[in-house]
């Protein structure tokens, strides 16, 4: 059964998937308050009569997630959207290994040494991912950076995030799956949509998708699915902003990223 909140992040990414590709879709009605029976988590319709059905999951990020947090938090996690950091025309999305910051090292002076090396590296990197160096007290502290490019009026953003200890554990991935799929191919409706929520900055459900997508089974499960999209609301508390991205059928330019401020309504898209 789906709580409170749940309904609310579907209602927003509606909002969200609306803006993005100008369809009309409203939820009709929320099905699977019946518990007894296996329904989809949602069901809409448009202005012309065709129905949508949508199943929502959370994906957990990785064990030990809340200590690292407190260590991201204090660190590159400071940085977001720093005016010194954002380049016009750009999103820059900046990542950092979970536990990267070298053990003994005071967190203190970490996001200032940040600041200074990227708002040095960022203008000159290519679009495209980068990686950044930065010398910490005599450690080197290594930076993700995705570089992509908006329109010319965009006054630019920087944001920020965290890569998983190696590569995510794909069993999480695959068991929401195996759970997901099978009532979603079976809604009778004229498009079905797997959202999959990430409420951490950390990890990377793209990387974990990634990795089962073609296993026979999830293979087969996936062929009464039109799109699986990844729906990020690390920020929805804090900013009233979520993220979404689709990541079957995959897109190879992010064109398709984007984000909505579900209070203002402000729509921000990449595009190319």
């Amino acid at each position: 059964m789906r709580t409170p909140r749940d309904k609310h992040v579907i209602e927003h990414w509606l909002r969200l998937y609306n803006r993005l590709t100008g369809a009309s879709y409203r939820v009709t009605a929320w099905p699977d308050i019946d518990s007894s029976r296996e329904n989809v988590d949602a069901v809409c319709i448009d202005d012309r009569g065709d129905l949508l059905a949508v199943e929502h999951t959370l994906i957990e990020p990785f064990q030990n997630e809340k200590a690292d947090a407190a260590q991201f938090l204090q660190t590159l996690a400071l940085l977001e959207n720093d005016p010194a950091l954002c380049l016009p025309g750009f999103t820059c999305l900046a990542s950092q290994k979970v536990g990267a910051v070298p053990k003994g090292l005071p967190w203190a002076p970490v996001p200032t040494a940040l600041r200074a090396e990227l708002a040095k590296a960022l203008p000159n990197l290519p679009e495209g991912r980068s990686t950044v160096s930065v010398d910490i007290g005599g450690k080197a502290l290594d930076v993700w950076v995705q570089k992509m490019r908006t329109s010319p009026d965009d006054r630019g953003r920087f944001l920020t995030g965290r890569i998983g200890p190696g590569s995510p554990a794909p069993e999480l991935m695959r068991n929401a799956l195996v759970r997901k799929l099978p009532k979603l191919s079976a809604a009778q409706a004229d498009k079905r949509i797997l959202l999959l929520e990430k409420d951490s900055v950390a990890g990377t459900i793209e990387n974990q998708y990634a990795q089962v997508r073609d296993e026979t089974g999830i293979r087969s499960l996936r062929k009464g699915i039109d799109e699986i999209w990844v729906v990020i609301t690390a920020g929805l508390d804090s900013e009233n902003v979520i993220f979404t991205n689709p990541v079957d059928p995959q897109e190879d330019d992010n064109r398709s990223f984007c984000s909505l401020n579900v209070v203002t309504g402000e729509f921000w898209q990449v595009h190319r």
